[in-house]
């Protein structure tokens, strides 16, 4: 079953062709979506294509994927800000070497 550009296997399938699967995906970058009891559980892709699909919190005045890579689901909370951060950071500091 084709999805997208990629293929649909049952997760027995790709369990006893696994290096037959890591060859496909080394060709084609995947996707290839994993069955388990008829429903999707998973998705293989090429390590290329993993990378272009993460955003880069890296990037100069990206706040938003900051906030993304350290917080995931609460990133986007109105109340998770610089002062709530400060507040946090000041409460959890060590008092170790104090």
């Amino acid at each position: 079953m084709t999805i997208r550009n990629g293929r649909m296997l049952p997760a027995t399938k790709v369990k006893n062709g696994f290096g037959k699967v890591l060859n496909e995906i080394r060709r084609t970058g995947g996707p290839i979506i994993i069955e388990r009891g008829g429903k999707r559980v998973a998705v293989i892709l090429s390590v290329e294509v993993f990378e272009r699909l993460r955003p880069d919190p890296r990037r100069a005045g990206d706040r938003r994927a900051l906030a993304r890579a350290g917080f995931g689901m609460w990133a986007d909370r109105p109340d998770l800000d610089d002062e709530w951060l400060a507040r946090g950071r000041a409460r959890w500091q060590s008092k170790w070497n104090r």
